[in-house]
């Protein structure tokens, strides 16, 4: 909590002025009817010295109050609306976790989870195509525990589920060592339907090499995100899309994720006629502690 106080204690103190500037404003227009005199006459405080020192205290007073107010707001504040859409729809980052049902709007609608994979779409989660810590990884462990998929049918359904207009490329055993060895152009999407109410977006930008290294260059990331707003666009159905801060995994892109999130909301910013959903960026709960909420609004 200190931390994240540190963090927007800025944007925390402009709010606070903002504030007691807007009441003072009230104050203001409350002062043409009343007089000042009367009110500090009723009280008991006569005296220049004693009304100013009074006016002072009064201001000061103001100024804490809507600190405290606006420490509270920025400390507890889980969702921000950071753009909007068409139709009504908008861009928000949320602090959570990005399969929790109760992050969209209506937690019984369909959800699509985006989140980024190597261009050759592998499915082996063995903590070297897959690292089980990243997202991904994660969340095709739990298909293999829930029983809805074995590794090797993931794959095939993955396979199906890419876009049919993508090019590939054919790789050798020396150049990839494991796994897939069809390797998609950067940006290529699949929309893979786990079931009704739930849809996996998978957007291959991670380029891997004979080391099994997942890596991406700063063009090939923006390239990527393009085509994945226009793949929001045309798979989404209008509804919901979530997904974290695309590229702060394994790609070794050399950029944090406060700089990676701005690029996100900017790109999203200039495609605004392809949000047709409510996009949810997701940050993890320990993202509360690094990136500011000035950052965000």
């Amino acid at each position: 909590m200190w931390k994240r106080f540190k963090l927007n204690l800025k944007y925390i103190f402009k709010k606070s002025l903002s504030w007691t500037g807007a009441i003072y404003a009230i104050l203001g227009f409350i002062a043409v009817f009343v007089s000042l005199d009367e009110l500090f006459s009723l009280v008991g405080i006569s005296g220049l010295w004693c009304k100013l020192l009074a006016s002072v205290l009064v201001l000061l007073l103001v100024f804490t109050l809507c600190f405290v107010a606006s420490t509270l707001c920025v400390l507890c504040r889980r969702k921000v609306k950071v753009l909007g859409g068409q139709n009504g729809k908008a861009v928000y980052v949320v602090y959570g976790d990005l399969f929790d049902k109760d992050i969209v709007k209506k937690s019984d609608e369909r959800r699509n989870i985006c989140f980024a994979v190597n261009r050759c779409f592998d499915s082996i989660v063995d903590n070297q195509l897959i690292s089980e810590k990243t997202l991904h990884g994660k969340a095709f462990k739990e298909l293999y525990k829930d029983g809805v998929y074995a590794p090797e049918t993931l794959n095939d359904a993955i396979q199906s589920s890419i876009i049919h207009s993508a090019k590939s490329t054919m790789l050798s055993r020396n150049q990839k060592p494991a796994g897939n060895l069809k390797r998609y152009e950067v940006g290529t999407g699949a929309d893979l339907a786990i079931s009704e109410s739930l849809h996996y977006f998978l957007i291959g930008i991670g380029r891997m090499d004979a080391n099994l290294r997942n890596s991406a260059e700063n063009g090939e990331y923006c390239l990527a995100v393009q085509k994945m707003i226009e793949f929001f666009d045309s798979f989404s159905q209008g509804f919901p899309v979530l997904m974290p801060i695309i590229g702060a995994g394994l790609t070794r892109l050399g950029q944090d994720s406060k700089d990676l999130l701005k690029y996100l909301i900017q790109s999203l910013s200039i495609n605004k006629s392809h949000l047709h959903s409510d996009i949810y960026i997701v940050l993890r709960e320990e993202d509360r502690e690094r990136i500011s909420i000035a950052d965000l609004v």
